[in-house]
């Protein structure tokens, strides 16, 4: 091992110290000074709402550019393929082993969701203060950077709606389901099911087939034969005439007769029509000459079973509607007041607006907003923090020799540095409380091996060449840009995301998430070994 690889690799377990001396705190603080859950939920408010809000607005104020703001679009790419990726190493791991019914759309969820915020941020915060980055500007790009991932993680997770997800593993009916069957098993049922389909389809189209020859030949059998000089009576069947006989007849006499007007008129009581010259004045003239229904006929057939109103009767009682046939009498009765609408009132505009913009108004949103804002408008980042050609030049200092609104930016930072730590002390807290299955038995291992080392072994290499092939052959991960393309490498083998782990206890009725824990101990327990190996290829490759 040269002295240039040892060094890499020290410089890349570094933070992993730093991390797991964290974590470990947060254990000790749950398992022997008892720090309750409701403790930690306040900690979780002040991190998510205050300190990590503040921390990504001063770090996008400071990083960011006119120049490097278009940094945003490869960032965001690169964060929805990563999604994509373990959306499809989820959907492998639960088709190939076995799952818990409790956990069949959460590893879904944890193929998408990695822990794309305090972990890489404290990686980042230390290596970038060494080479071969700039620490004067490239420890806030990195917080920036890491920023976009977050806020395409946030996006998913809630506007987008995937923490419902969480919630479909304990619905009634999906706990009362039997185990899911064996891979086998599961195939060869499968391939029944395509084939019994396939079966049904052709059975069908075979009765189909069956069923219009059938009616044909009985149309030849009862079709009337012509005799040469005898006129057919009213009383005969005659035969409906087809498209292409009323063109003919159309030709011949400049008319159109409908082909339903001689059965309509036959039920009706034969009532002679005037014919007429086009279609619709024919079916106008059908209706206007038909006579009543009469009382004898069926009321099913004459269409008038409807409630009779009579203003005398009050809103709630019933109508009756009588109809006699054959002597006898059939009685009905329905509510003289009209069915209700279904179909529900519009809301307005401005409701329908708020319902779908509602979820995007959060502190860590609108951090981002004004953070590029303020870092994209020069005059007002001259506020905030020093600007070439603005400062002192365009809008003096304060007495202090700093920028007029530079207490902003100091404020941001103070109460920003206590968002890493606080959160590396709550994942410690909540691995301190995880409970595994008390039965060996229960416990999915070959899909809890198989998760971790999609996530962080194949992941990761993907990550590693994608990101190296559009370093090259591309512009949008520029050589002279490093720490873009040390956080894009970083970012693709972090292990899932704890936010899962509150989503899912929140979703669940018995308030825990078991399954969930046995997924997660096992690639946080590999981080400090993997993540320290990525964090060293990355440095290996932006060098």
């Amino acid at each position: 091992m040269t002295t240039e690889t040892g060094g890499i690799i020290y410089k890349a377990f570094a933070p992993t110290i730093k991390m797991m001396i964290c974590i470990g705190l947060g254990v000790v603080l749950t398992k022997r000074c008892n720090f309750q859950p409701m403790n930690a939920k306040g900690v979780s408010i002040l991190s998510l709402n205050i300190s990590l809000p503040l921390l990504i607005f001063g770090s996008m104020v400071s990083a960011f550019t006119s120049d490097n703001i278009k940094a945003f679009g490869p960032l965001i790419m690169v964060a929805i393929i990563y999604q994509f990726i373990g959306l499809l190493f989820a959907l492998i791991t639960r088709e190939l082993f076995y799952v818990p019914k409790d956990f069949q759309h959460g590893i879904l969820v944890m193929g998408m969701l990695s822990n794309w915020g305090n972990l890489p941020t404290a990686v980042v915060q230390t290596l970038a203060k060494g080479s071969p980055f700039d620490p004067d500007t490239d420890v806030e790009l990195g917080v920036a950077y890491i920023a976009v991932f977050v806020l395409v993680m946030t996006v998913t997770l809630f506007p987008l709606g995937m923490h419902k997800m969480c919630a479909w593993d304990f619905r009634e009916d999906n706990l009362l389901r039997p185990d899911p069957l064996p891979i086998k098993d599961r195939w060869v049922k499968r391939f029944q099911s395509l084939r019994s389909t396939s079966h049904r389809s052709k059975k069908k189209n075979d009765d189909e087939e069956q069923g219009e020859k059938r009616s044909e030949s009985d149309e030849t059998l009862h079709a009337p034969k012509s005799v040469p000089g005898i006129d057919p009576g009213p009383g005969s069947i005659s035969k409906r005439p087809t498209s292409s006989e009323a063109v003919d007849d159309t030709e011949e006499s400049g008319d159109i007769v409908s082909p339903n007007l001689g059965y309509r008129a036959r039920f009706a009581g034969g009532a002679d029509m005037s014919r007429k010259k086009s279609r619709a004045s024919s079916f106008h003239s059908m209706m206007e000459s038909t006579r009543p229904i009469p009382p004898t006929a069926p009321l099913e057939a004459s269409g008038i079973a409807e409630p009779c109103q009579d203003p005398s009767f009050s809103s709630n009682t019933l109508a009756p509607v009588c109809s006699h046939h054959g002597g006898e009498t059939y009685n009905y009765h329905h509510l003289a007041t009209p069915a209700p609408s279904i179909h529900t009132p519009k809301k307005p505009l401005k409701q329908r607006i708020w319902k779908w913009l509602e979820p995007f108004m959060t502190p860590f949103m609108a951090a981002i907003v004004f953070g590029i804002v303020c870092s994209v408008v020069k005059p007002i980042k001259a506020l905030l923090v020093p600007v070439d050609g603005w400062s002192v030049s365009r809008i003096p200092n304060a007495p202090n020799d700093e920028p007029p609104l530079s207490f902003i930016m100091d404020t941001a930072t103070f109460l920003g540095g206590v968002s890493i730590p606080g959160g590396l002390v709550l994942l410690g807290a909540s691995f301190g409380r995880l409970k595994l299955p008390k039965k060996w038995s229960d416990i999915p291992f070959a899909a809890i091996t198989a998760m971790t080392v999609f996530k962080m072994v194949i992941t990761p290499l993907i990550g590693i060449f994608f990101i190296e092939g559009l370093r090259d052959h591309t512009t949008l991960y520029p050589r002279e840009d490093k720490m873009r393309i040390f956080v894009a490498i970083l970012l693709s083998g972090t292990p899932s995301s704890v936010n899962q782990l509150v989503i899912t206890q929140l979703y669940n009725p018995n308030g825990t998430a078991d399954t969930l824990s046995t997924f997660l101990a096992l690639q946080y327990i590999m981080m400090p070994i993997l993540s320290t190996a990525l964090a060293a290829i990355a440095l290996y490759v932006v060098k």
